[in-house]
This record gives structure tokens, sequence and C-alpha cells, in this order.
């Protein structure tokens, strides 16, 4: 299955498990995928034929973007440099969750737990240390002899009660001889606990070659102002929208370019992202445009940028782009 055709059948996988999708599109480069809701769950989609093709540079991208707009990254992948993908087993590449499309479907469709992680040396669950415990003593089970039934020394049960992971056969072996579960599923769904800050960096347009100087330099004059009158701008190399502008109150998903055929693409895009992450969406453009949305998403002109004096003043004129 090409990457194009996996798109598509995640965008269905995820549409038949309840989920709001976001359109897809052909826009390059390409950052993420889809973005996907249900009730509070919120996921930036990546997809790739092999998970090993994905950036480093890209992953810290997603993984800024997803705790921006209070989501989680989710990389789905058919197979890595080792080979196909197991099914019902969660990867990494890059601090990114990474699942197989078959794995997906079984979690979200049939409710399949996700217990078992790939990581080196092999494949390992997560246990629940305070209740192995309590099972072990519960049942007057010594450290001694726990560890000769499962196979490992006195010290490697001290650790499995203290927090330690085990490898899959050895939490079969605990299971068995506790006669009860003590492994803790996987959650794919919700963003990380440990909460990444973006990094510090220059601001700067997001751009292709083929983009003019006039172009730069405009998105480097509506950074400029956005930030003058209060907002942090993250800019963003690989996404339908030039950067996330925020301050303590709103995300505004900021696109940046001339009033061409381009823009009307990227407003369709935005839109959807926008109507899914729940985020307002804002298009910066130059000249005289006799609009005011594309696709409902409010199209604000550089002259009308440059008199706005604070954060309130650009919302309230959000505000009534929306509603014309």
């Amino acid at each position: 299955m090409n990457r194009a055709e996996l798109v598509k059948n995640i965008r269905e996988i995820m549409s038949n498990a309840g989920f709001y999708v976001s359109d897809l599109y052909s826009m390059r480069p390409i950052g993420f995928d889809l973005i996907a809701r249900r009730d509070n769950s919120l996921l930036i989609i990546k997809v790739l034929t092999n998970i090993n093709a994905l950036s480093e540079n890209v992953a810290k991208e997603l993984i800024v973007l997803s705790e921006l707009l209070n989501g989680h990254p989710l990389l789905i992948g058919e197979r890595s440099g080792a080979g196909f993908l197991e099914g019902d087993v969660v990867y990494d590449r890059f601090g990114i969750q990474s699942i197989s499309p078959e794995t997906l479907k079984s979690h979200l469709l049939d409710g399949a737990p996700l217990k078992i992680y790939a990581a080196p040396g092999g494949f390992y669950v997560n246990l629940d240390n305070e209740r192995l415990t309590k099972l072990r003593q519960k049942q007057n089970i010594s450290l001694g002899s726990f560890a000769r039934s499962v196979k490992v020394s006195r010290r490697t049960v001290r650790m499995y009660e203290e927090g330690m992971n085990a490898r899959v056969e050895f939490a079969s072996r605990i299971e068995e001889l506790l006669g009860d579960t003590v492994t803790l599923s996987i959650d794919i769904l919700r963003k990380n606990q440990k909460k990444p800050q973006p990094e510090e960096k220059e601001i700067k347009p997001s751009y292709s070659y083929a983009q003019t100087d006039r172009i730069k330099d405009f998105q480097r004059e509506v950074f400029s102002i956005l930030k003058q009158i209060g907002y942090e701008i993250i800019p963003m190399d690989r996404c339908p929208f030039d950067a996330v502008s925020k301050n303590k109150e709103r995300i505004l998903l900021t696109c940046v370019h001339r009033y061409d055929k381009k823009l009307l693409r990227k407003a369709q895009i935005v839109s959807s992202i926008s109507k899914i992450t729940e985020k307002q969406a804002v298009l910066f453009t130059e000249g005289e445009v006799n609009r005011t949305n594309i696709d409902g998403t409010p199209l604000i002109i550089k002259k009308e940028l440059r008199k706005i004096r604070g954060p309130e003043e650009i919302i309230e004129l959000i505000l009534e782009r929306i509603s014309d």
C-alpha cells in the first residue's frame, strides 16, 4: 500500500471509530497528515509506510504543535528498518508513539487493549508495581519463591515492585503465578504527562525556494506586528499554517500569504483544522481584497493589521469577520 492509500485508510478507520477528522491535503512540506478529535482526545497524526522515515526535526515540530494544541502526536506506519511492525505493539520514534494501521483498527474498532511496547532488547509491558506488591504479600509469597517461579533474581523482583517494567515473557510468568493481571494499558489517545516546551528560536517565516523575497518580507512584517501587540510566535515549517500565535488567552493558527490560489487552498485546509482543534485560524494578506473571510476563516489585510494596538482589538476584528 502506498502512502496516499495508507492515509485514506487511516482516515476511514478514525471516522469509523467516531472521530472528527480533518480533510486530506497534498500541500508540501508535510509535517502531519491528519488531525482527529473524539471527545477530549485530539490526535496529530503522521502517516508513513516506514516509520524510520520520520526525521528528528519533524518529530520535534509534531511534539511542539501537539503541546500547543493540547493534543497528542501519533505516528502510523507499516514497517520500520527491522521489518513490518508487530500487531498490538507500540513503538517509539523520537518520543512519538508509533503503531501499525492494523493495531489502530483493532484498538479503536475492536477494543483490543495495548499493553506491549518495543524497546531495545525486545518487547516490554508496564507493571502496576503497587498491585503486584499487594498481591504477592496477600498470597504470602516470599521474594525468593517469587524470583524462582518467575526465573529472575530477588533484586529484579524488588525492582519490579519499585516500578521497573518487565519483558513480556516475565510479565506472563508473574500473572500466571499471581493468578491476576498486573500489567497496565498504554494510552495512545492522551498527551504525555511530560510537557515539552517550544524551543526559543529566531522568528522567521516558513517558506519554500519558490517564494519571492516580497512574500518573505511580508511574513516577517506580520510576525513582528503580532509580537508587538502581545503574541508569542512559534513558526511552523511543515504545516499548512505558517505559525502558531499565542498569548495567555488565545491560540491563533496563523497563515500569511499573498492573495492567490495557494492562499485559497490553504484557507480550506486550515478551516478544517481549526474546526477539529477548536482553535481559531486567521489569514493575513496584502492589497485590497473584496471579502472578509475564506471558508469561515477571517481574512485581514496588512493595512488593517498595522492599525491594531492590542490582542483584544485583533480578536474583535476576527469575531467580526467570522460573523460577516
